[in-house]
């Protein structure tokens, strides 16, 4: 998982520290040291110097600073693990005032929480509910991270739900798990109602448009992921050049053929969509389901992925139902077919077809031979002769 953010507590309240007589000279004047080399980076002097101090004779408070400063050391140097070490023998000692020890309690969760060692930093966060010093939300709102990365998802929910009612505002990454603990949860309505909740606040995150829109699709609700699409596309919440295929997949669903062609035909024409074999096959598949024939038969017209057997046969069947019989045949006599393959035995019923509805019966009884001739075409050649009475 990644790192969350850690509190690193303030470790000195050196000037107190000596007042009270605490601290002996030398542990502060190390201490101040350390924390100066700190400030410039070199940390493993300040390290080498507080471990020195440690084989001197110190008292329990001397040793929590100590150890405290070393373990906020090992934070910088991403040790988590030596941090822990510390931070438990500080709490151990237990010389340090009750709100310094609780707080040093939330700083050793949130380390086992950026470890993945959820129970133990649940352990401690619920502990913590009871202490009089700690800010609750923030205890509330870590017990969510962590019981949501061990897979108890309602206990996620109950208390980032917590966090959220303490909070004056909104704060986004608590709106964050709550969704993704009811996704996980399959509780797709309330993780609607969520999204759309965030959508509202933070319009211009287009992930959470998009989740939203997925999780329409996931419930079947299609027209509300369309009208989601068309809103955030109105507020700016994403992007036309980069989600025009996931619009047109929608407008598709929705079964809104003729926008969807024309929708990807002008993202095709901007730029924003690829002008590649894939794209163009669904443009016609588009245009065609929308009953658009003049528009296909223009585009096939002009497109050098229209010059395959596919799409060749696609236009001679426009040019047949239009009625225009010499130019079905004059498109199909131009198409190069392998012969007896599946494509060919269709070209060759609809030469037959278009021969006849013009009355040369030599070349319909040659074409619809040809085709009865052909495994994949012969039983529908057949009833055509039948029906014929050729």
């Amino acid at each position: 998982m990644k790192k969350i953010g850690i509190l690193l507590l303030l470790c000195f309240s050196l000037v107190l520290a000596k007042s009270s007589n605490s601290m002996s000279k030398k542990s502060y004047e190390t201490l101040i040291e350390s924390q100066k080399l700190m400030e410039t980076g070199k940390d493993k002097e300040a390290k080498k110097n507080l471990l020195e101090l440690l084989k001197t004779e110190l008292n329990g408070y001397e040793k929590s600073f100590v150890f405290q400063t070393l373990a906020n050391i090992e934070i910088n140097a991403n040790n988590y693990k030596g941090a822990i070490k510390y931070y438990k023998t500080i709490i151990e000692l237990d010389v340090l005032e009750p709100k310094s020890i609780d707080n040093m309690k939330l700083s050793l969760a949130k380390i086992y929480l950026s470890e993945n060692n959820y129970k133990t930093s649940i352990k401690i966060l619920t502990s913590l509910l009871e202490s009089e010093f700690i800010n609750k939300t923030d205890v509330y709102e870590n017990l969510a991270y962590a019981t949501y990365y061990d897979k108890d998802f309602k206990k996620s929910i109950l208390y980032i739900n917590s966090a959220i009612s303490s909070n004056k505002e909104p704060k986004e990454s608590s709106y964050q798990i709550l969704y993704s603990s009811y996704v996980e949860l399959k509780e797709y309505k309330n993780a609607i109602n969520t999204l759309k909740f965030m959508v509202n606040n933070w319009h211009k995150n287009e992930t959470y448009w998009l989740q939203l829109i997925a999780l329409y699709q996931e419930t079947n609700e299609l027209k509300k992921a369309l009208s989601t699409f068309e809103l955030a596309y109105k507020k700016g919440g994403v992007a036309p050049n980069k989600n025009t295929l996931y619009f047109v997949n929608i407008l598709i669903q929705n079964e809104l053929y003729f926008k969807a062609a024309q929708t990807l035909e002008e993202a095709m024409n901007k730029g924003y969509v690829e002008n590649s074999k894939k794209n163009f096959d669904l443009l016609i598949s588009c245009y065609d389901y929308a009953k658009q024939k003049d528009k296909v038969k223009e585009i096939l017209a002009k497109s050098d992925y229209a010059r395959n057997s596919k799409y060749q046969l696609l236009l001679a069947n426009i040019h047949f139902n239009e009625q225009n019989y010499k130019k079905t045949i004059e498109t199909l006599e131009k198409v190069s077919i392998k012969q007896g393959t599946k494509e060919d035995g269709q070209r060759n019923t609809l030469l037959a077809l278009s021969y006849y509805e013009l009355n040369e019966k030599n070349e319909t009884v040659k074409y619809l031979q040809k085709a009865i001739n052909n495994p994949h075409e012969k039983t529908r050649a057949l009833n055509i002769k039948k029906s014929l009475q050729i």
